[in-house]
C-alpha cells in the first residue's frame, strides 16, 4: 500500500475518531457531501511554515475558494498554475479539511498572494526531494512501509519486527546527526514522527516528507 493510501485511508479513520462538528454542505454536483475542518491538524502543520510547493502532475486541479463538497469556484487558471509550479513558489498548509474521499488543505503562499483549497495530492513537502535527505526518507518509508502492510490494525508488533523498525530508526538517525541546518532540523522532527506513529498509528503522525 502506498504512503498516499495510507495517508487517505487513515484520514478517513480519524475523521470518525476525532468526532468533530460535522455539517453537511453542498457540493459542486448539488449533492450533498459530509466533511470536517481538523483544527489541530490544520494547527500543526501550518507550523512546518512555507515547506510546501504544487505538485507538477497534470492531474492537479490547483486551487479553489472552498474545499470540496461546497460552492466554489477555480482560484488559479491552468497558466497561473503552471507558472506556480515552474517558480518553485513555496506555501504554508494552515487548515485541513476531511471528507468521505480523501483531504484537502487550505494553503497561502509565502507572498500571500495566492490562498485557497487543494487536494491532498497536489501538494508536496519540497524537502522531500532533497538529496541529502533520500537515505533517511528511505528508512521511514520501510518502516512505515512494513508497519502498515504487517499490522494494519494492532500496535502489537512481534518483537523481532519491533527491532528491525528500531534499528531501521537508528541508522537513519546516525545519518541526520550528520547534517547540517534545515536538513537536519527536518530529519530529527521527520524521525520523532516516524516514532510516535509507531505508537498511535495516527495519519497526522506521518512526516509530510514522505507524503509523495
Amino acid at each position: 500500500m502506498s504512503l498516499k493510501k495510507i495517508i487517505l485511508s487513515c484520514g478517513t479513520v480519524l475523521l470518525v475518531l476525532i468526532a468533530m462538528p460535522i455539517a453537511n454542505a453542498k457540493s459542486d454536483e448539488n449533492s450533498y457531501q459530509v466533511g470536517n475542518i481538523n483544527d489541530s491538524w490544520g494547527l500543526q502543520l501550518s507550523k512546518e511554515g512555507y515547506v510546501f510547493r504544487l505538485d507538477p502532475d497534470r492531474n492537479n486541479d490547483g486551487l479553489w475558494s472552498e474545499p470540496t463538497g461546497k460552492n466554489r469556484y477555480r482560484i488559479t487558471t491552468h497558466k497561473t498554475l503552471r507558472q506556480l509550479i515552474h517558480r518553485q513558489t513555496n506555501f504554508k498548509i494552515y487548515r485541513v479539511w476531511q471528507y468521505q474521499n480523501g483531504l484537502q488543505y487550505k494553503v497561502v503562499s509565502q507572498s500571500g498572494r495566492y490562498r485557497g483549497w487543494i487536494d491532498h495530492a497536489g501538494v508536496y513537502n519540497k524537502y522531500s526531494l532533497d538529496p541529502q535527505l533520500q537515505p533517511i526518507i528511505k528508512q521511514e518509508k520501510r518502516v512505515i512501509n512494513s508497519v502498515n502492510a504487517k499490522y494494519p490494525n494492532t500496535t502489537h508488533y512481534r518483537q523481532v519486527d519491533f527491532k528491525k523498525y528500531q534499528n531501521d530508526l537508528i541508522r537513519a538517525t546516525k545519518i541526520a546527526q550528520n547534517l547540517n541546518g534545515n536538513q537536519k532540523t527536518v530529519a530529527l522532527k521527520s524521525l520523532k514522527e516516524v516514532k510516535e506513529y509507531l505508537k498511535d498509528r495516527r495519519s497526522d503522525q506521518v512526516p509530510t516528507i514522505l507524503w509523495p
